[in-house]
């Protein structure tokens, strides 16, 4: 889509609690969709952006991106006369919200919203944003309150299910307007638990991929942050059966130690790399040389769980066939013997036969990898998100 001018337009302000963030390339891809639709973006970070590699799509983002002091005082002077001025405008929002940051211990919080609040005054912004149900929307409702606009959110999955998290939900999104998410089970969930607040299903845009030959040699690739969820263990345990299938496994995270002893344990070292975190150009490429995609997705011990995961999704963009598990929104997508196959959680062995199938069936791998790249062309189309985020947001005129 051709960049259209967002002169004219009143600004949307989105609330992260870091940007960048190289596993969130799907902030990124959002922000850039939307200033193609002619969206002035503004962005709040509540932390500052990771060391390390950066996606290079991030050149050409056009919104102000601010960091708000991590441990804002009242006694700064720049800090109290923003909020001298919140107060004076809107006394009764400003003394509820305050009285309940301080009984909530979420005081910190509160000032930063005040600084996200004299932002969306000065820049006459008309809504904000927030990317996950946890810091972020707290910042964000509260600002919202305190300027007197609207505030919604999408919620993901930790944000959710994580059970610290999910027991925070209402009191966390009370006030906002309406919540998106990324999967229809994530809809369904947050509807039963969240009465009286709208919740639409936004996917997540997948940018569409050019048709390329997926080699039957390759690798078997993972992309997904090393934590407990992913199941990224049960991959190991699986390879270690099939002598003649190499790992590769994109990303980083608190189990990367554990995870490559235990491919040393099984004696599978030589046949798992483990690449470290990486930026969007060279995932591609990791997809590119890759003969299947395997996310073993679990719900972890705290409740944790995937909601979309978009590393599958931009696997069966480009015709990779993928193996995945029946947990929460990766069944709407993952139709078994259809889009993809589909193991159970935690069972290494079927997992093992699945990818023997997919190296001895080279006629369904290319099937399955056909059927999964029409499936996420047709109902994850960036432009249709986009447009779906606009509605969510309200009209951009100033």
């Amino acid at each position: 889509m051709a960049k259209r001018s967002g002169a004219g337009t009143a600004p949307v302000v989105y609330v992260l609690k870091r940007f960048p963030r190289l596993s969130e390339t799907f902030v990124l891809r959002e922000l850039l969709e939307l200033e193609a639709r002619g969206e002035r973006i503004l962005i709040d970070a509540l932390l500052p952006p990771e060391d390390g590699p950066r996606h290079p799509e991030l050149a050409h983002l056009q919104a102000e991106v601010r960091y708000l002091p991590r441990r804002p005082r009242l006694r700064d002077p720049a800090v109290a006369r923003v909020h001298a001025r919140l107060a004076a405008r809107r006394p009764l929002e400003w003394i509820g919200h305050a009285v309940r940051a301080r009984r909530a211990g979420t005081w910190r919080r509160f000032l930063q919203a005040g600084l996200v609040a004299e932002r969306v005054r000065r820049r006459r912004a008309r809504h904000i944003h927030a990317h996950f149900a946890t810091a972020a929307i707290e910042v964000g409702r509260d600002a919202a309150a305190l300027a007197g606009v609207g505030v919604t959110v999408t919620a993901h999955a930790k944000d959710i299910f994580q059970r610290d998290n999910a027991a925070l939900l209402p009191a966390r999104l009370a006030g906002v307007k309406a919540v998106a998410t990324v999967s229809e089970f994530n809809a369904d969930h947050l509807r039963r638990v969240l009465p009286g607040i709208e919740v639409r299903h936004i996917p997540n845009g997948i940018p569409a991929a050019a048709a390329a030959p997926v080699p039957t040699d390759g690798p078997v690739l993972c992309v997904a942050r090393l934590v407990p969820k992913k199941g990224v263990d049960v991959l190991i345990e699986a390879a270690a059966s099939l002598p003649g299938v190499n790992l590769e496994i994109v990303g980083d995270g608190p189990q990367r130690d554990d995870l490559t002893a235990l491919a040393r344990e099984r004696g599978v070292a030589d046949r798992v790399r483990f690449t470290g975190s990486l930026p969007s150009s060279e995932v591609e490429d990791a997809f590119a040389r890759c003969s299947a995609f395997v996310l073993p997705c679990r719900v972890a011990p705290d409740g944790d769980r995937d909601g979309m995961p978009t590393s599958m999704l931009e696997a069966m963009a480009r015709a990779v066939p993928v193996i995945s598990t029946d947990v929460a929104g990766v069944r709407e997508v993952v139709i078994h013997e259809q889009t993809g196959l589909l193991v159970p959680p935690d069972d290494p062995r079927v997992l093992a036969e699945a990818l023997a199938r997919l190296a001895h069936e080279p006629g369904l791998a290319r099937a399955l990898g056909e059927r999964g790249r029409a499936l996420v062309t047709e109902r994850f189309d960036p432009s249709r998100s986009g447009r779906l985020l606009q509605e969510l947001f309200g009209s951009p005129r100033a």
